[in-house]
C-alpha cells in the first residue's frame, strides 16, 4: 500500500522486509544511514522504488540526505545493501521515460532520475509519492549545484564526422549546462550550422565498455567533474566542498581508466570512435 508524501517526509521510514510486510524503524537505527551521517550532512527522506533501465527492473530503497542520495536493496527490515551513491550537484531529473526504458510507464507516477554515467526511470507507488520526491530532489539539486565549487570548468569538444577532419574547441561549460546547451555552444564556437536535434553528444568514458550518447538533459560538468573526484584521495570525493578540485585536477593527465571525452557527432551517425582504439562493445 503506497504512504502518503506527509508520511514520507515527517514519519520515521518504512522498510519493506517481504512483499506485503512492512517494518517502521527509525533511520537513525539504520546502519546504512549512520554510515553516511557526518556533521554537514542530514538525512531527509527515504522510501521504496523501482528503478527502470532498458528492459531490467529493480526494486530499490532510496535515501536521500543534503548533499547525497544512495540507493540500496533491501536485505531485511533494518538491513540495506549500498548499491550506488551520487552527489546531488552531479544529479539531474527529467521526463523522457520512453527514452532511458521500454515498456509503458505511467507518467503520474514516474519520473526519469540519473547521475554520472546513469539515466533510470524512477516510479513510485503513487503520485504523491513521486510529487514529494521530485519537489525534494530538485529543490536540493539547485541548492547544492548552487554551493558547487568550482561551478564552470573548461570542457575540451571533439568534433568528429562534421566535414572533412575531426577537430575540437574548448569551451567554458558550468554546472546547469545541459547536454543540448553543450551542443548549441559547440556549433556556434565551431562555425557549424545546425541545432541541438541534429547533433549528439557521446561520451568516451574509461568507465565504460563503449561511448554512449547524452539524451540531451545531463550535465557534462558533472559527469567531468565526476571522473575527476574519481582521482583524488578516498575520502574527499563526497565533501560538500573540495577545494582540491581546482588547479592541477582540472588539468592533469588522468590514468585512462579515469578519462572521460566528449565527443560531437551528427545525429544520423550511430557509431562512435573509442577512446585510446578500444574496441567497441557488441
Amino acid at each position: 500500500r503506497g504512504q502518503s508524501a506527509d508520511s514520507l517526509s515527517f514519519i520515521p521510514f518504512i522498510s519493506s522486509c517481504r512483499e506485503g510486510c512492512f517494518s517502521p524503524i527509525s533511520p537513525e537505527a539504520c546502519p546504512l544511514v549512520q554510515s553516511f551521517m557526518c556533521h554537514n550532512r542530514t538525512f531527509i527522506l527515504d522510501g521504496h522504488v523501482q528503478l527502470k533501465t532498458g528492459l531490467q527492473t529493480q526494486e530499490r530503497h532510496l535515501f536521500l540526505f543534503t548533499d547525497l542520495l544512495v540507493v540500496a536493496k533491501s536485505k531485511s527490515h533494518s538491513h540495506f545493501k549500498l548499491k550506488c551513491q551520487a552527489r546531488l550537484c552531479d544529479m539531474w531529473t527529467a521526463f523522457c521515460t520512453e527514452e532511458v526504458c521500454e515498456g509503458s510507464t505511467d507518467p503520474e507516477r514516474s519520473f526519469v532520475l540519473g547521475w554520472p554515467t546513469t539515466n533510470c526511470v524512477a516510479n513510485f507507488r503513487s503520485a504523491e509519492q513521486k510529487e514529494t520526491w521530485l519537489s525534494f530532489l530538485q529543490s536540493r539539486i539547485r541548492e547544492e549545484k548552487e554551493k558547487d565549487y568550482p561551478k564552470s570548468i573548461p570542457l575540451k569538444i571533439i568534433a568528429k564526422d562534421v566535414g572533412t577532419c575531426a577537430y575540437s574547441k574548448t569551451l567554458s561549460v558550468t554546472n546547469v549546462d545541459t547536454a543540448n546547451d553543450v551542443i548549441l555552444m559547440a556549433l556556434q564556437q565551431l562555425g557549424i550550422n545546425g541545432s541541438e536535434k541534429d547533433y549528439k553528444l557521446w561520451v568516451i568514458s574509461g568507465r565504460e565498455d563503449a561511448p554512449y550518447p547524452l539524451i540531451g538533459h545531463e550535465y557534462p560538468f558533472g559527469i567531468k567533474m565526476s571522473h575527476i573526484r574519481d582521482a583524488m584521495p578516498h575520502g574527499s570525493k563526497h565533501c560538500a566542498c573540495p577545494r582540491q578540485l581546482q588547479g592541477s585536477f582540472l588539468t592533469e593527465q588522468l590514468p585512462q581508466e579515469l578519462q572521460c571525452q566528449f565527443v560531437l557527432k551528427p545525429s544520423r551517425l550511430a557509431v562512435c570512435p573509442q577512446l585510446n582504439g578500444t574496441s567497441p562493445r557488441s
